[in-house]
């Protein structure tokens, strides 16, 4: 959003950057250092978060691991007809549980063993990897928006070009999250070590900070649209 802004002419000194908290309770003995395949993707459907990229990676993964993979998609919205009969059509084995709330989207990152971020567009932010990284869950995305923020290549996961996002590049991106035990372990921990960053306190740290940087301007008065004459 920063980038958007600027390119839209508004001077630096008018763009504060602050992060969002991360609104998971984070537990470091839930880091893991086994992946089963259990591949997880929260959001809407819809063809900008790229699940269809996704459901075509995930054979491709799965050929190069040597092992099955399964997906689980958490969400709803106007792809989700198509993208069911895609999976079916490339034969993934691919969960639609619908919207999930609460404690019961927790209980799905602890369950899985990597997310899944394929979105196509810029991602302002992109809030669910911190959530899953609380919960010592590691991302595999595309390079846009404002991923790279939270995802960090080789540290809380793996990134995929973005200029274009591409299905062999998310598939990739996959191989290299799961393909090698020691290293999954240490995107889990760093992964959780990410998310640890994003505390509430520290984004009203920051809030803080900048009020009070802001001069103080002169409020003037609205005049009521009745009282005014041309």
């Amino acid at each position: 959003m920063r980038d958007e802004f600027q390119k839209h002419g508004v001077t630096d000194d008018k763009i504060h950057l602050v992060s969002l908290p991360n609104r998971q309770i984070a537990e470091q003995s839930r880091i893991r250092t086994t992946a089963n395949g259990r591949i997880l993707f929260i959001g809407r459907l819809t063809k900008l978060k790229g699940v269809s990229h996704l459901l075509r990676a995930i054979p491709i993964a799965a050929r190069k691991l040597g092992r099955s993979l399964t997906l689980t998609i958490a969400g709803d919205g106007p792809e989700r007809e198509n993208l069911q009969a895609l999976a079916q059509e490339l034969r993934v084995a691919a969960h639609f549980i619908g919207w999930i709330q609460g404690s019961g989207i927790t209980d799905l990152m602890y369950n899985s063993d990597l997310l899944a971020v394929p979105s196509l567009w810029p991602e302002p932010f992109g809030l669910v990897g911190i959530e899953a990284g609380a919960c010592g869950l590691p991302a595999a995305a595309y390079r846009v928006g404002g991923i790279p923020d939270w995802l960090c290549a080789g540290e809380s996961g793996e990134l995929a070009p973005g200029d274009p996002p591409t299905v062999g590049g998310m598939a990739d991106a996959i191989v290299r999250a799961l393909a090698d035990p020691s290293h999954y372990a240490r995107l889990s921990r760093g992964a959780f070590e990410v998310a640890s960053r994003f505390t509430l306190e520290r984004h009203v740290t920051r809030l803080e900070e900048i009020f009070r940087t802001v001069p103080r301007r002169p409020v003037h008065a609205v005049l009521p649209a009745e009282s005014i004459h041309v």
